[in-house]
């Protein structure tokens, strides 16, 4: 390969690679949820509320995994900038895999492999367990109204709940987590979270499966499926 090709080749990577970074910017905005917020359990609960996040949460961490087809729409207020994103992930306690068009995201809870399909690249990272969000703790998307978080149920209808989550904190950057969630089968049908610097990500349940089955090592980047693949491991 000449030199010329060789400079095209890395741009498209390098390209590629700044495309792939804004869609994990969207898909963790609104999959990360918030940081779980070390405060007091002294927010304003709503019983009822309470009840159905409760039972959501029950049903969700007693199958096998949980499986969500999305679309995720970020709009950027300030940059006048909507950005839409498209896929599925995959939960099983704290182990997850979230497939989108341009990269894989892999994780048993004890490493993170983060795979380009296009350059055949994948990078291996070390969880923060610090960290506290979906990407260290997925199980949090199932709990994370129990601490930290005014809940209210703002609306019932036939077919839903509306339920509003606001932080205790007023210094953290988020403003409020708006959770509907169906009645037949306490599926989640969609959640939108809202920033004070003007970004709303709201991600949209297209399937809700409680009955999928992990094979084993689903949540592990396998190396020989993938021949020649690029490995940079930054653990």
């Amino acid at each position: 390969m000449n030199r010329l090709s060789e400079m095209k080749n890395k741009s498209l990577i390098l390209a590629h690679r700044s495309i792939t970074f804004s869609h994990q910017r969207v898909l963790m905005l609104a999959l990360a949820l918030t940081p779980t917020l070390a405060l007091p359990l002294s927010a304003q609960k709503d019983p009822e509320a309470v009840r159905v996040l409760t039972e959501f949460s029950k049903r969700a961490t007693a199958t096998p995994s949980v499986k969500i087809d999305f679309t995720i729409d970020a709009n950027d207020t300030r940059e006048g900038d909507v950005t839409t994103v498209s896929g599925s992930a995959v939960i099983a306690g704290d182990s997850y895999r979230v497939t989108m068009d341009d990269n894989i995201i892999f994780s048993d809870g004890k490493a993170v492999w983060n795979y380009l399909p296009d350059v055949n690249e994948v990078t291996i990272t070390d969880p923060d367990p610090e960290e506290g969000s979906f990407m260290a703790k997925p199980s949090l998307l199932f709990s994370m109204y129990e601490k930290g978080y005014k809940v209210r149920l703002l609306e019932e209808n036939a077919k839903e709940w509306v339920i509003d989550l606001y932080p205790e904190d007023i210094n953290v950057s988020l403003v409020r987590i708006r959770i509907k969630i169906g009645k037949t089968l306490y599926d989640l049908r969609s959640a939108e979270y809202r920033t004070k610097d003007g970004m709303t990500a709201t991600l949209a349940a297209e399937k809700y499966d409680l009955t999928f089955r992990p094979a084993a090592g689903y949540f592990t980047f396998n190396p020989a499926d993938h021949k020649g693949v690029e490995i940079i491991d930054m653990r």
